[in-house]
């Protein structure tokens, strides 16, 4: 006797829903109207690899930690496009020196937001205050990596506002609390409320020891108890890659630091996206207590004979120990692998 899928129990369906990835989920819910109806809602708390661009492909590939697999979507926006990310959206930059803005890769649905030309500093990071879908006041700010600029733009806004700070470069940007927080070389926090009397201008809040300074790169990072940390990460060159994280949590109010030596339940996500911070659990194959890092070495993924995503990993707080999250080769002169950050 042949057995009718569609009648199985809403019950037993949404069972089996639970704990597909995104992608699979998409599928499951595309079998037909009942499954559809009792399928868990299409949300991904997991956040995707996406992987280094292949010249001349239309398509781009994204590692799933979840079901640990490769998923190819097909992109034509990306193509030969340098990529960013922030809060689940994409920012791509290309020789025409144009900047869009796309929705959630792995959502459902298409959203792409124009942004103004940014005339030719193709090296930057770009950070959201919001998830353009779900706040219409949302802002963004980029960083000019090389010469230390901030930009500041809001829908409706033809150009980019100019940041006045004080002088510096190689800031590291997130919006946590009601306003941009920038780190800078020189282990200076910076504040830009953009709801306040002056919005495009920040001023120094808090100034990292000294003897903290000289550490390859650093992060800020919203942990997901709300406070600020600082991530120091610390490479080298014969063999090159990195080798060891730190982390501090930072009190604006006291103007006091401390070095962290858990994260309890939860792991970090740095790389050439907006840093962010997840509660995590084994059923979705990430691992607590750790920071998931990408190649973000930008001088050095445009002179190498294959590109940045070489220095990828996970790495251990508890024991200083780093293990791959990908498996495969990555490797790109333009757009090396990123995080994208999961959508609630």
């Amino acid at each position: 006797m042949e057995r009718n899928w569609a009648d199985l129990l809403p019950e037993l369906l949404g069972s089996c829903s639970q704990g597909l990835c995104p992608n699979d989920l998409s599928a499951f819910r595309a079998v037909c109207r009942s499954w559809r109806s009792a399928a868990v809602e299409e949300s991904s708390d997991v956040p995707w690899l996406m992987l280094a661009d292949k010249k001349g492909k239309r398509c781009r590939e994204f590692f799933c930690l979840q079901c640990q697999r490769v998923h190819k979507k097909f992109m034509p926006e990306v193509k030969a496009r340098r990529c960013f990310s922030s809060r689940g959206w994409v920012l791509t930059i290309g020789r025409d020196w144009e900047l869009h803005m796309l929705k959630n890769p792995m959502s459902s649905g298409s959203h792409i937001i124009d942004l103004p030309n940014l005339k030719k500093f193709p090296n930057i990071e770009f950070v959201l205050s919001d998830s353009p879908t779900t706040s219409p006041d949302y802002r963004v700010m980029v960083t000019y990596y090389y010469n230390g600029r901030l930009g500041l733009w809001k829908p409706g806004d033809e150009e980019w506002t100019k940041v006045d700070h004080p002088s510096s470069f190689n800031f590291h940007v997130i919006f946590y609390r009601g306003c941009f927080y920038a780190l800078n070389a020189n282990g200076h926090i910076l504040r830009c409320d953009v709801n306040g009397p002056t919005p495009s201008k920040a001023q120094v809040v808090f100034e990292m020891p000294r003897d903290l300074l000289g550490l390859e790169q650093m992060y800020l990072v919203q942990s997901t108890t709300g406070s600020l940390l600082v991530v120091s990460r610390r490479k080298q060159y014969k063999p090159r890659g990195t080798f060891r994280f730190h982390v501090f949590e930072i009190d604006l109010v006291a103007q006091s630091w401390r070095g962290i030596k858990t994260l309890k339940n939860s792991s970090l996500f740095l790389g050439w996206n907006s840093s962010f911070s997840l509660e995590v659990d084994e059923k979705h194959h990430i691992k607590p207590n750790c920071i998931y890092f990408t190649d973000d070495f930008i001088d050095n993924s445009r002179v190498t004979k294959d590109g940045g995503g070489k220095d990828m990993g996970i790495y251990h707080l508890q024991d200083g120990t780093i293990e791959p999250h990908f498996q495969g080769k990555s490797y790109s002169h333009y757009s090396p692998p990123l995080w994208i950050e999961p959508n609630f």
